[in-house]
Order: C-alpha cells, then sequence, then structure tokens
C-alpha cells in the first residue's frame, strides 16, 4: 500500500450517558477473600461473582487496590475486562478505570479496545489506538484482529487502511489471524480485490480465511464469485465448517443454485456428529430451497428441524410468500403462536407480501389493524408499503393512494414505487405520471423509476414522453440495469443478458429460440410489444422481445437437458407481460415444468398456466 503510515484517529463520538465512576473506599475490608495475592484477585475475578454482580466486583477491585495489586497490568487488565463485560452496559466505568492505570501497557489496551468493541463502540476502539500509539506501549499481534474489524464495524475506510500500513510497518502482515481480519474489513468496504489479495497472499488458508473471503464475496454481491471460491476450497481439501455452509447456502439462494445448495445438504447429514443442524444452519438451508424453486425440500427442512427460533419461522412464510402460498403463509402464522412462538415486525411483513401476491386484500387489512390493537407493534414504513402494494396490485388505487397520504411516517421510494407498479399493472397514466415524477425527484439515479414511468407512457403510446424520460436518463447519466437470466446445470451458473453473444453456445441458442417461437406462433402466440419502449415498427418491437434474457436461458435449458427436464430460471427484474405469456405457452407446447424466479416472485408455469394466476 502506498497510503501514509502516520495515524489520524476518527471524530470520536459517544452514544451512551456517561455515569459517574467513583473508586471503592480502600478502607474497607471485602469478606469475600482471605488470601490477598496476585493469584487469588485472579481466581476470584474469573470466578462467576465478578461476573454476575457489579456489587462482587467493586468488592475485588477495592481489594485490589489495598493490596498494591493493582498496579500489576494484569490483574488491572482483568479487572477492566470484568467492568466492560456488555451485560453490565458500564463501558464508561471501565473507560474510566483505564484512565486510573498507571503505565498501561498493551495488554490493558487491547483488552479496553476489545470491550469498546464488544459494546458496539467501534470508533472509540479506534480512539483508544491512537493513544496507544502516542503512549510507550507498543501494539502486538493480539491488537490488530479487534482493530480491523472495529474499522469495518466503523465502516471508516481510510483509518482502515492506514491500520493495514502500520500492520505491515510493524511486521504483522503475516499471522493468520491478522490477515483474516483484514479479509473481513476490506470485504465490510466493499473493496472485495484487495480482500481477494489479502486472501492469495495467505501461505496456510484455515476454514476462518476461507469463510471470510466467501462472506466478503456475497455481502458485496458476487454470489458466482462465492460459489467458485468455496469450489477451491473444496479442491484444497479444507473442510467447511457450519458458518462457511452457511453463507455458501446464502450464495445459493441468490443463484438459484439448487445443485450446490442439495450438496451442502448431503454434506451435512454426512456430518451431523460434527455439524449440528441448529436454527441458524437449518434456516439457511430451508431459505435457499424456498428461494430455489423447491418449497417441497423447504418445508420438509422446517418440519425437521429440532431446533426453531423465531427468525425461522419468519423464513418459511417469507418462502410461502414469494410462492402466492397465501392461505398457508396465514395459517402458519397462527401456528407459530400456538407454538408458542410471537411474531415480530418482520413475520408480518412476510405474511403481508403473500397476501399481496394472491391479492388477498382483506386478510391483509385485518393482519395490519391486529399489529397494534393485538401484538403492540406499531407498523412501521416497510408495513405500509406491503399495504400499499396490496390494495394497488387489486386495483384498488384509490386507497392505495389514500393510505399513502394518511401515513403517520413519512413515505421513503419503496412506497411510492409499489403504487407506482400498480399503476402500470392497471394503466393508470394519470396517477403514473405524478408518483412517476415525484419518484424521479427522490430517486434521481435509480433506473427501475424511469423504466417504469416509461411502460406506464409506452402503454399509453404517449411516445413523446417516453422520449422524454429516455432524455432526462441521459443527461443525469442513469445507466439502466440490464436485464439477466440464470440457470444451474451440472452444477455450473449460467448467466444471459439480451444482446451477448458471449456464451459458447449461443449460435445453438439463436436457432433453437427461432424454432420455438415459430411453433408457439402455430399455437397463437402474438408478441406482446406494448411495453418495448421504442417508437420503431412493430417488426422490429417482435425482434427486441423475442431475445430477453429469460428466453435465451429456457432455449438453452431446452438444448440441455432431456425431454419433461424442469428448467429452472432466475431473473433479476421483473418477468415482462410478453415473457409471462410465451413461457405459459411453452410449458403447454413442450410438455415441460418451468420454474421461473423474478425479482417480486416466483412462478411455476405447467400446462400452459402460471401459479401466480396473471397475478404479478
Amino acid at each position: 500500500m502506498n497510503a501514509a503510515t502516520t495515524y489520524s484517529p476518527p471524530y470520536h463520538r459517544r452514544h451512551h450517558q456517561h455515569h459517574h465512576f467513583q473508586l471503592p473506599p480502600p478502607q474497607s475490608q471485602p469478606s469475600i477473600v482471605s488470601i490477598p495475592t496476585q493469584k487469588s484477585i485472579l481466581d476470584l475475578l474469573n470466578s462467576k461473582p465478578a461476573t454476575s454482580s457489579l456489587q462482587s466486583l467493586a468488592q475485588i477491585h477495592a481489594l485490589a487496590l489495598k493490596t498494591g495489586h493493582f498496579h500489576d497490568h494484569f490483574v488491572s487488565g482483568t479487572l477492566l475486562k470484568c467492568y466492560a463485560n456488555p451485560r453490565f452496559h458500564n463501558l464508561d466505568s471501565a473507560i474510566q478505570l483505564f484512565r486510573n492505570v498507571p503505565s498501561p501497557n498493551v495488554f490493558v489496551h487491547n483488552v479496553l479496545i476489545k470491550a469498546c468493541l464488544d459494546n458496539g463502540e467501534p470508533l472509540q476502539a479506534v480512539w483508544l489506538y491512537y493513544e496507544l500509539m502516542m503512549n510507550d506501549a507498543k501494539p502486538n499481534k493480539f491488537t490488530y484482529p479487534t482493530l480491523l474489524k472495529a474499522c469495518g464495524d466503523g465502516g471508516i475506510v481510510a483509518e482502515g487502511k492506514q491500520v493495514h500500513c502500520h500492520v505491515v510497518k510493524l511486521g504483522f502482515a503475516g499471522d493468520g489471524h491478522v490477515k483474516s481480519a483484514g479479509i473481513r474489513m476490506y470485504g465490510y468496504f466493499g473493496k472485495i480485490e484487495d480482500a481477494r489479495n489479502l486472501f492469495d497472499e495467505m501461505p496456510d488458508r484455515d476454514e476462518i480465511s476461507w469463510s471470510v473471503v466467501i462472506d466478503g464475496y456475497i455481502k458485496s454481491g458476487f454470489y458466482k464469485e462465492a460459489l467458485e471460491v468455496f469450489n477451491t476450497m473444496q479442491s484444497e481439501r479444507i473442510r467447511p465448517g457450519k458458518f462457511v455452509l452457511t453463507s455458501v447456502l446464502a450464495a445459493c439462494a441468490h443463484l438459484g443454485a439448487l445443485d450446490h445448495g442439495r450438496w451442502v445438504h448431503a454434506y451435512v447429514r454426512r456430518k451431523k456428529k460434527s455439524i449440528v443442524m441448529d436454527a441458524v444452519l437449518g434456516t439457511a438451508l430451508l431459505d435457499m430451497y424456498a428461494k430455489c424453486g423447491r418449497l417441497d425440500m423447504a418445508w420438509e427442512v422446517f418440519e425437521s428441524m429440532k431446533e426453531k427460533e423465531v427468525f425461522s419461522w419468519n423464513a418459511m412464510i417469507k418462502g410461502l410468500a414469494m410462492h402466492g402460498r397465501a392461505d398457508d403463509a396465514v395459517e402458519l402464522f397462527f401456528e407459530m403462536q400456538r407454538r408458542k412462538f410471537r411474531p415480530n415486525g418482520i413475520t408480518f411483513i412476510g405474511v403481508l407480501n403473500a397476501c399481496a401476491h394472491s391479492g388477498a386484500v382483506e386478510q391483509a387489512l385485518k393482519l395490519f389493524d391486529s399489529m397494534e390493537n393485538v401484538y403492540n407493534i406499531e407498523p412501521e414504513v416497510e408495513h405500509y408499503g406491503c399495504l400499499v402494494d396490496c390494495l394497488g396490485r387489486s386495483g384498488r388505487l384509490e386507497e392505495a393512494e389514500e393510505l399513502v397520504n394518511s401515513m403517520p411516517i413519512e413515505p421513503n421510494p419503496a412506497v411510492y414505487g409499489s403504487l407506482l407498479g400498480a399503476c402500470r399493472i392497471h394503466g393508470n397514466a394519470e396517477l403514473g405520471e405524478r408518483i412517476g415524477r415525484l419518484l424521479l425527484e427522490l430517486e434521481p439515479n435509480n433506473s427501475g423509476r424511469y423504466a417504469l414511468l416509461s411502460n406506464i407512457y409506452a402503454k399509453a403510446e404517449r411516445w413523446d414522453d417516453v422520449a422524454e424520460v429516455r432524455k432526462l436518463m441521459k443527461e443525469r447519466g442513469v445507466k439502466t440495469n440490464p436485464g439477466s437470466s440464470m440457470i444451474e446445470l451440472g452444477g455450473c451458473v449460467h448467466e444471459f443478458k439480451m444482446g451477448e453473444g458471449c456464451h459458447p453456445k449461443m449460435k445453438e441458442i439463436y436457432s433453437t429460440l427461432k424454432v420455438m417461437i415459430e411453433r408457439l406462433e402455430m399455437e397463437g402466440y402474438v408478441p406482446n410489444t406494448s411495453q418495448v419502449l421504442f417508437n420503431i415498427e412493430e417488426e422490429e418491437k417482435e425482434t427486441a422481445l423475442q431475445y430477453h434474457s429469460e428466453k435465451l436461458a429456457i432455449a438453452f435449458g431446452f438444448i440441455s437437458t432431456k425431454p419433461g427436464e424442469t428448467i429452472r430460471v432466475v431473473k433479476n427484474l421483473r418477468v415482462c407481460d410478453d415473457c409471462h405469456s410465451a413461457i405459459k405457452l411453452i410449458s403447454r407446447v413442450y410438455g415441460r415444468e418451468i420454474v421461473l424466479r423474478d425479482r417480486v416472485r416466483y412462478h411455476h408455469f405447467r400446462d400452459g398456466t402460471c401459479s401466480c394466476k396473471d397475478f404479478w
């Protein structure tokens, strides 16, 4: 790194109330100890009373002062650790105690730096490191894992880079724990290339370092790369533990990589003696199956889980919601209460979304009203957004707008976005224009808002307005988010984008797609060109629709699988009306079940129909 090694501390902020700290009177004789030696004091500090009662801790503190052992840095550091126990919410007292330690050494500094991090004060931890550097105490290899984590948690990029420079300068760059912490920090900053460089430089990489880099890729949205690292980990015969597997399952869920997810499930079963299927791992597994289109397997995992937490129930409810199973989601909502699990705000988001995806408006209204009246949960903006979405999708646009205008909290862009989406579905150009223009001011860099407003104008054949929106995008430098679709075959994830021809089988894919479209036209298929955002000839519009990414992925699935096999596709955007109609017909004409996950929900196409019942 070329960054300067001079250290400048971040702005020092405190978010909690300062407590007055008073040292216990040294003349009081504690009754809990009889041998005032260093060992006996340390034994007391490591005993249960010291970790469960501030009163007992104060007595030990008094003894250390009376006997002079407080000057021993091991004693004062251990005492400091006890005072800083997060359960006591007593960090201010610990800091005041630190100020009374004579010439604190690196051990004492390290204890307080970690205490600040454990108490949710990462900036305070970095400030203390600055103090350490200003004093004679020199940091050691135990200082930096905690400090790098503090920089990552605090989101302080410049300071994190400076600390990394110190690591290199002081000769700790080769320590495995320090490197793992550095990888994690850069991952939190979104600088995954820096994190990967550190990882690649490590001579001996343990499970923790692999886990950190995989997690870094996932947090940065590089899910395919995360699976590639996991595959490399397997080839180097590093046995993955629970934390790695949980991260890998998250990547599988995002990509729809069912084969990878199944492998993880089988591995957990084989290693059941060493890997416990707890609530966290079980929930990650059921979430993966639900997001990969196998709701049956998600339910099987959920039913078999011996340990369940509220977040486990929430994940299953959310899975049912994605697949349009509103009745089952609501039933599970009440079942969790019969099992003595109390719903929280996230539970209501899941069950309200289930109602929105199935048009169960009255059920949604009842559930929303019960939040405060029955469960004492104050609705947040996300819950209002769900209800607006539910009303809007069902065509009750006036009620949806009234709800937005009467909200006791400021509506966010997501709420307005739900209303705008409803205007597109039901062709309300007047309301759509008003809401759309508002959103373009609230989120001037969100390409999706421009696309949605353009869709509304295009559907109304207001081409001048479409051109105006496109011109505004160009002036503001807003780039559209290209549609992409992924399909997993043989453990490999293939991605397709409209207009890209980099796939090795692209020529065969286009040829297959051409034959498919011709056969669909013989069955009465007519392309729905209402959402093509250009005032061009009808034939050109049809050509543009023909090469949408989901159609390319399905064509590749046809040439890569046996007749009758289910084809599973994941798309990053909402499926358009034309593709939805075409895929329904493909499922009937070719006798194939096609499972498509778009940005909003799941669509199960079978025998010419879709599980969404054309309500999406």
